[in-house]
């Protein structure tokens, strides 16, 4: 119910059914009940059957051509969800996932085969690949349909905040989702890190709905029972600096913070309990900017430069 994506294919008569199962190991089988793939993605219905008085925790899937390629043709699981509050307990679990290609496919491979990895919940994160069990099934996909086509639309069109210019510059509209692919302009004066509250708003006047962000970079839910209703995106802002301003420079011998965007970001005191070699920071948050969007990320970037 708390995914439109799949709820509209299903009335749609999109999800392909399926119901392939794969031999059982050790007193667990699962069976892909259905799918609806396109082709920048796919998601998968499925049932988990553990006929074992043992909880067995889900590693993922595993999606590729042939079980012999090396390549896995997912690029992330995006979201998934369970009817079960125990994923894996003893008895049926049933769930679906959605899961991104690794690239735009030009061509839908005709059959997929997925693999469906468990290993002991006792064992928590600790484990051997012995330990793991695997499952196999081989799943046909029927490329020649036409809603695993899907729409690639070339907007060439961009949008302004605060001055700075984001072009988006293609849309892929399928049963899987609205993917979105975004770039900043060059001339911009300020470094965006992501944009504030995006959302598609599907229809006009009264029968208006929103597609909301479902996972990953630009990906939204679709509704697949109104393919042909006009789409609107609607952003409220964006996170960005200045240029000059994204620098953050920290002396580590008197543990001086230099440089940085704002007075936000301190030194912590707690600094002093730990090893030689680690510092520690405070990043404050003002109740303005917690109110202004759900969620505020702060990350240091990978790269640095030792002034000494």
């Amino acid at each position: 119910a708390n995914n439109l994506t799949i709820k509209s294919a299903l009335d749609a008569g999109m999800m392909k059914e399926v119901n392939i199962s794969s031999p059982e190991v050790d007193g667990i089988t699962w069976t892909v009940n259905g799918i609806i793939a396109d082709r920048r993605g796919i998601a998968v219905l499925y049932t988990i059957q553990n006929n074992t008085d043992q909880k067995m925790r889900l590693f993922g899937l595993s999606l590729k051509k042939t079980p012999e390629d090396k390549y896995h043709l997912s690029g992330y699981s995006g979201f998934s969800t369970s009817n079960a509050q125990e994923v894996g307990s003893p008895g049926t679990t049933r769930m679906y996932e959605q899961i991104v290609w690794d690239k735009y496919q030009d061509e839908i491979p005709e059959e997929l085969n997925i693999t469906l990895s468990l290993f002991p919940d006792a064992l928590g994160q600790v484990f051997n690949n012995k330990d793991i069990k695997e499952m196999d099934v081989k799943i046909p996909l029927e490329a020649d349909n036409n809603y695993f086509e899907g729409e690639l639309v070339d907007l060439k069109d961009s949008l302004s905040i605060g001055g700075q210019k984001i072009i988006m510059d293609q849309v892929y509209i399928g049963p899987t989702g609205i993917y979105m692919r975004q770039t900043f302009g060059r001339e911009n004066t300020m470094r965006i890190f992501s944009l504030l509250s995006p959302k598609l708003v599907l229809g006009k006047g009264d029968h208006q709905e929103e597609l909301m962000w479902a996972s990953g970079s630009n990906i939204y839910h679709n509704d697949n029972m109104r393919p042909d209703d006009p789409i609107k995106l609607e952003v409220e802002g964006i996170s960005a600096l200045d240029q000059s301003e994204v620098e953050l420079v920290i002396n580590t011998e008197t543990q001086q913070i230099l440089k940085a965007p704002d007075n936000y970001l301190t030194i912590s005191k707690r600094t002093a309990d730990e090893e030689k070699g680690i510092i520690l920071l405070d990043l404050l948050i003002p109740k303005k900017v917690e109110e202004l969007h759900e969620a505020t990320g702060f990350g240091i970037d990978d790269n640095f430069v030792d002034s000494a």
